[in-house]
């Protein structure tokens, strides 16, 4: 009870308490220059591997390229996925291990103390731009700057890892089509080859003439555009520039198509629907000859572009580097010195000033001792 008496005497003395005030701003103010505070930061553009400089190419081995890449990759870049990255707890261990941060002579003697204090000194922020900051604050300008140089290492390898497996499972998935459309056409050719010399019939051009070569035609270019269609519905929503067009491609073919089921006897000879039984078997043979002949083209293409992508990931960085790790130059301040500081005036303020004036309650003196009163 002796140092509640003593607390309470030396709050209810006026001179001594506002003494404390002083004594306690004046160190909270001279804390908040003094350890001096670093900043660092660099800023960082992962790079979209469906626009990592592939735009020429892309336009020289055709169209298509472009409509593929544009499904595989999602149609934007994964900024937020790259956020979480940069957050992550490999990114951390990553960044412990390559500046060596537990050890005997580390500056920490555990994984889980070096990451509590990262997280409290490093922030990995998300600006406009898909541009990713990383700030570390220290007292130590060195380590600010090595701590920030060593997210961006970290963030950049596990990107690249990232993009990479994607890539290796968009290679997979399209040599697997592409085998299949191969195997296809194969089967369709060998199909369309053995009717022909069963019924000695000519080439399919020859023999169904030009109205037959265009049902055929525009049965395959339909086929190929309605797979691909679903394709694009299943990544892509419905206000998509590719969809809309895909559908308008669609409507257009069926119109074409309508039209060559009329039987017409005309100048150049009979079109499609007045051809016998047999030479309407041959045109669905050759109609899967050119269905299968279209899709392999389709996958062929796409198969290019992934080889393309896979060659830019072996000698690309993921990681453009906006502003290479630096220190501002403008002098900081310890936060939490300059709250203690803000409350310590505050509560000043409040005690010797707002209290006595609104009645709360009044500033006492301190209570005579004993000795005194014994004296007197």
């Amino acid at each position: 009870m002796r140092l509640v008496d003593t607390t309470a005497a030396w709050i209810r003395n006026d001179r001594l308490r506002r003494l404390s005030y002083f004594v306690f701003a004046l160190i909270a103010a001279v804390l908040i220059f003094f350890p001096r505070p670093y900043v660092a930061r660099a800023k960082v553009l992962p790079q979209d591997t469906s626009s990592a400089g592939l735009g020429q190419v892309v336009s020289a081995l055709g169209g298509q390229l472009q409509n593929f890449a544009s499904l595989l990759t999602g149609g934007r870049p994964a900024n937020d996925l790259y956020l979480i990255i940069g957050r992550s707890d490999t990114v951390l261990d990553d960044v412990i291990g390559n500046l060596k941060l537990v050890n005997s002579n580390g500056p920490y003697t555990s994984v889980r103390e070096a990451k509590l204090a990262l997280l409290r000194q490093v922030d990995v922020r998300l600006l406009l731009g898909g541009v990713i900051e990383v700030e570390t604050r220290s007292h130590d300008p060195q380590e600010a700057q090595s701590l920030t140089a060593a997210y961006v290492r970290a963030i950049s390898k596990e990107i690249s890892q990232l993009s990479r497996e994607t890539i290796s499972r968009k290679r997979e998935i399209v040599q697997g089509r592409l085998k299949r459309a191969a195997e296809q056409v194969t089967e369709t050719e060998a199909r369309l080859d053995a009717f022909r010399r069963q019924n000695h019939l000519a080439s399919p051009e020859a023999q169904l003439g030009s109205e037959m070569a265009l049902r055929a035609n525009l049965q395959a270019q339909l086929q190929a555009r309605e797979a691909e269609l679903k394709m694009v519905q299943q990544s892509a929503g419905p206000e998509n520039n590719r969809l809309l067009s895909l559908q308008a491609e669609i409507g257009s073919l069926r119109q074409q198509l309508a039209r060559t089921n009329q039987p017409v006897m005309g100048l150049g000879g009979p079109t499609v629907a007045s051809l016998s039984e047999l030479e309407s078997r041959y045109l669905n043979l050759f109609r899967d000859y050119r269905l299968a002949q279209a899709l392999y083209e389709v996958y062929s293409r796409a198969n290019e572009q992934s080889e393309v992508e896979s060659l830019v990931a072996e000698t690309a960085s993921y990681i453009q580097v906006v502003e290479q790790a630096h220190l501002d130059p403008d002098r900081k301040v310890n936060i939490w010195a300059l709250g203690l500081f803000a409350c310590i005036v505050l509560l000043s303020l409040f005690t010797e000033w707002y209290a006595p004036r609104t009645g709360l309650f009044r500033r006492g003196e301190v209570e005579k001792s004993p000795d005194v009163l014994v004296h007197e």
